[in-house]
């Protein structure tokens, strides 16, 4: 067959089209090999439509799935940190409970016990510390003066400082909340005894002890004949040790009488009596006031006090205790090792130097190193070594004395240097300056950084009576004593001391009656709170009323301090 031209092909077309559309009348649906253009766009447009659901569909499919999956991530995190949260309060109310399952740091009394573990409430303390003073000699009217209002006030100051420092007879309460309660023990030598009765007024439980080194036990030699000329007691002195036996508390704390306490101990008895990896541990030990921060301190920790520096000499490696303030675990043991080295008698006289004293060590010449402050440095140096922490000796039992090395003795190349010894490896004596920041100096340390204060250097408050310097004879010693302590320091120290006696006073009013003393005193009253009408001249304060069981009276623990 011939093929048709293209026009004749368009032609055959236009007529098959028309005879279509004859037959099936004019609104019958036109076939054609052409498409309209509208049903083009509309075929194009449910595409189009079809494929945004689609997109959609899949856009609202992603949402839900990121939806869900951050909500299972954010409840994950919550649970996460839930148990994180409760494995962290497990292992504290297990430390606290194996804390306080001790027999020694809470009566049967104090604890709440559901199945097998010890729930202690927010009003519960955590342990009861031995507080303890020592009366040691009387025959002195000096030493006699005013030791009942030192007892009160020393009392009365570790009361504001434990955790039954809100009772309704004081006035003054401290910032920090301590978690500790506390019992006052006074440990009285024979030749005191009639003063007991004094101190048991005052809330103290009186233990009336002799010496527990008696003279003819110690060997025969150069420490059995000088002994009892040592410092204020001789051998007396050693009923301190007593405190070491008082078991039946985690803790004691002896102090000298001419002490007060102004801020919560807290962290000292922490860092001791939690293990050094639990948090309440680390804290306490990241808080500590230690005189060398570059020492590690002891995995535990049995012990703190403070060196005597003010008596030490720059050449000299050992240094004596302060005696005034002792932290300590109570130890039988301990006691009884104390007992054998000093009946042993093995000291080394006289004078001081690096042969001298307990065993040949060193430990000798130095104020009281026959006697406590001497046998105390021996025993954590020598025979319980790290197991003490030396304490800053500006923030715990300040005594506000210089720590400078002014002579008259050894090399005048040492004067303006640090008495204290160097501790850090590969400093020398002539490195050892404040100017090189290797002692700080005590009698300008603001006073509310102190923690606990000694009145030595100062004077004691009752003997009313400023520390001026004192100006030497000799003018070779123009250098010795100037300006021993600092005279703004102590009486502001001072008045610090006569408010906790105001306040004790004014609570002993409240709850007995008791009308409190004068407080006209004209001698520097800014620092003596009108309780010095002179220098010298000092304004006792009313004792408290005996207490009477038979008569239905209450003693100080009960009038003041909740039963305490």
């Amino acid at each position: 067959m011939t093929p048709q031209p293209p026009s004749q092909q368009r032609n055959r077309a236009k007529i098959q089209t028309a005879s279509l559309s004859s037959r099936h009348g004019s609104h019958s649906t036109t076939t054609t090999t052409i498409s309209s253009p509208t049903k083009q766009r509309t075929r194009q447009l449910l595409l189009c439509c079809g494929t945004l659901l689609k997109r959609r569909q899949v856009i609202f499919s992603v949402v839900v799935s990121l939806v869900f999956v951050l909500i299972c991530v954010s409840l994950n995190v919550v649970f996460v940190t839930q148990q994180q949260q409760q494995q962290q309060q497990q292992q504290t109310q297990h430390q606290s409970t194996k804390l306080h399952t001790e027999p020694t740091l809470l009566s049967n009394e104090e604890k709440t016990t559901t199945t097998e573990t010890t729930i202690i409430s927010p009003k519960t303390p955590l342990a009861t510390v031995a507080h303890v003073v020592s009366l040691i000699k009387c025959n002195k009217k000096a030493s006699v003066t005013g030791f009942l209002d030192a007892a009160a006030v020393l009392r009365h100051s570790i009361h504001q400082q434990s955790i039954h420092a809100n009772n309704s007879n004081n006035n003054k309460t401290t910032n920090n909340i301590s978690k500790y309660s506390y019992h006052m023990y006074a440990i009285v030598h024979e030749s005191c005894q009639e003063n007991a009765e004094l101190l048991s007024r005052l809330g103290y439980t009186s233990l009336v002890r002799p010496s527990p080194v008696v003279l003819e036990d110690i060997q025969p030699g150069w420490y059995k004949d000088h002994v009892e000329g040592e410092n204020c007691c001789g051998s007396a002195e050693f009923i301190k040790l007593y405190a070491y036996t008082l078991d039946q508390h985690p803790i004691v704390v002896h102090w000298d009488l001419d002490v007060a306490l102004f801020q919560p101990m807290d962290d000292l008895f922490d860092a001791m009596l939690f293990d050094k990896e639990s948090i309440q541990g680390r804290q306490a030990r990241q808080r500590l006031n230690v005189q060398h921060p570059h020492k590690p301190l002891p995995d535990t920790i049995d012990a703190y006090f403070t060196r005597d520096i003010t008596s030490a000499q720059p050449w000299e490696i050992r240094q004596g205790v302060q005696g005034g303030f002792l932290v300590a675990r109570p130890n039988q043991s301990q006691f009884d090792q104390y007992l054998q080295f000093i009946k042993r008698g093995n000291y080394v006289g006289p004078g001081r130097g690096y042969n001298k004293g307990w065993d040949g060590l060193g430990y000798g010449g130095f104020q009281g190193a026959m006697a406590y402050q001497g046998a105390v440095a021996y025993f954590y140096d020598q025979l319980a070594p790290n197991t003490a922490v030396e304490l800053d000796i500006c923030i715990w039992n300040q005594v506000v004395a210089d720590v400078i090395w002014r002579g008259p003795d050894g090399p005048r190349e040492l004067l303006g240097h640090c008495r204290e010894y160097p501790t850090q490896t590969g400093v020398t004596l002539e490195q050892n300056t404040p100017e090189n920041g290797y002692c700080n100096d005590c009698r300008i340390v603001p006073v509310q950084d102190v923690k606990s204060a000694h009145y030595t250097a100062c004077k004691k408050p009752w003997e009313c009576t400023l520390p001026y310097p004192r100006k030497p004879k000799q003018k070779r010693k123009e250098y010795k004593l100037n300006e021993l302590t600092n005279v703004t320091t102590c009486g502001l120290l001072f008045r610090r001391w006569f408010d906790l006696r105001r306040d004790f006073e004014d609570a002993l009013e409240r709850a007995a009656g008791v009308v409190p003393s004068p407080r006209n005193g004209k001698y520097e009253p800014q620092y003596f709170g009108g309780y010095c009408e002179d220098r010298g001249r000092y304004i006792p304060m009313n004792p408290p009323p005996p207490s009477s069981k038979q008569q239905g009276q209450a003693d100080i623990s009960q009038l003041l301090y909740e039963g305490v």
